[in-house]
C-alpha cells in the first residue's frame, strides 16, 4: 500500500496556466503537447473557444469563476504559472486556496509580471481612444509594436486588452499575502513594462524560497522566448514538487 504523503510528493503535479491581459490560452498551445510536465492552459471568457462568454472586469468576480471551474485540478499536487497579468490572476488564487484552507499549490513561477503591491499602469481607458491607449502600451512594451500598423486589428483586440487591464486595475494592491510556498520571478531582459527591481519584489510575498531569473526577450516571453521559458519552468517544476503540505 502506497502512503497517501509519499505519493502526494511523487506525483507529478499539473502546471496551470494563465496568459497576459489581451492573450488567450493559445499561446501555451506549444507547451500543452509537451510529454515532459502536465500543462493546462486556461481560457478566460470572452476570447477563443469562449469568445460567446461574457468578459470579466473584475478581479474578484473572476476568481470566484476560476474557482469553481479549476476545483478538481486544484485538489491535486498543481503548479501556479502567470505571465504578465496571468502572474496577478495566479497569486490571487494561490492567496484565496490559503484563506479556505484548501490545497496550496506546490508554487507559484511568475513571469514578466508585477508584484500585487504594485499597481497596474494608471491609464484612463475611458478618455482615451483606441489608438492612444495602443500607443501608450506599445511605448511601455505591453503591446508589441508591429499592431500599431494594423489599425484593422486594434478594436477588436483591445476590446480584450481593456475588460483585462480593468481586470488588473480593480486589484487591491495593499491587501496582500505572504504564502508559504516558493515563488519563482522570471523577467526579460529587455523587458520596458516589468523590471528586474519589480521582479525582486515578489520576494516579499512568500515565506518560502524565492529566486530570480532573467532570460532572453521582452515583455512577450511566452512568444519571444517560449522554448526558454517552458525548459525554465520545468526546472522549477521538478526541484518544488512535494514542497508544500496538504492542510
Amino acid at each position: 500500500m502506497i502512503d497517501s504523503a509519499a505519493e502526494a510528493v511523487t506525483e507529478s503535479p499539473t502546471v496551470l496556466c494563465f496568459h497576459h491581459a489581451g492573450g488567450s490560452a493559445s499561446v501555451y498551445r506549444r507547451w500543452s503537447d509537451s510529454a515532459i510536465l502536465d500543462v493546462v492552459p486556461v481560457q478566460l471568457p470572452g476570447r477563443e473557444n469562449r469568445r460567446r462568454e461574457r468578459r470579466f472586469t473584475d478581479l474578484s468576480a473572476l476568481l470566484d469563476l476560476l474557482e469553481i471551474e479549476l476545483a478538481d485540478v486544484m485538489n491535486k499536487p498543481y503548479v501556479l504559472f502567470g505571465h504578465s497579468m496571468g502572474a496577478l490572476v495566479a497569486y490571487r488564487l494561490a492567496v484565496r486556496a490559503l484563506e479556505a484552507g484548501r490545497r496550496l499549490p506546490e508554487s507559484l513561477v511568475v513571469a514578466a509580471g508585477a508584484p500585487p503591491h504594485v499597481p497596474t499602469l494608471p491609464l484612463p481607458l475611458d478618455s482615451l481612444t483606441d489608438l492612444e491607449i495602443a500607443h501608450a502600451l506599445a511605448e511601455f512594451d505591453g503591446l508589441p509594436a508591429v499592431l500599431l500598423d494594423r489599425p484593422e486589428w486594434l478594436g477588436p483586440l483591445l476590446a480584450v486588452v481593456k475588460d483585462d487591464i480593468r481586470v488588473c486595475q480593480s486589484n487591491r494592491v495593499d491587501d496582500t499575502t505572504t504564502l508559504p510556498i516558493p515563488i519563482h520571478a522570471i523577467g526579460g531582459t529587455t523587458d520596458r513594462l516589468v523590471s528586474t527591481a519589480y521582479l525582486e519584489q515578489w520576494d516579499r510575498h512568500t515565506s518560502r524560497e524565492f529566486s530570480m531569473t532573467t532570460i532572453d526577450g521582452g515583455h512577450f516571453l511566452t512568444t519571444d522566448n517560449s522554448e526558454e521559458l517552458f525548459s525554465l519552468v520545468e526546472r522549477i517544476v521538478r526541484t518544488t514538487v512535494g514542497s508544500v503540505s496538504i492542510p
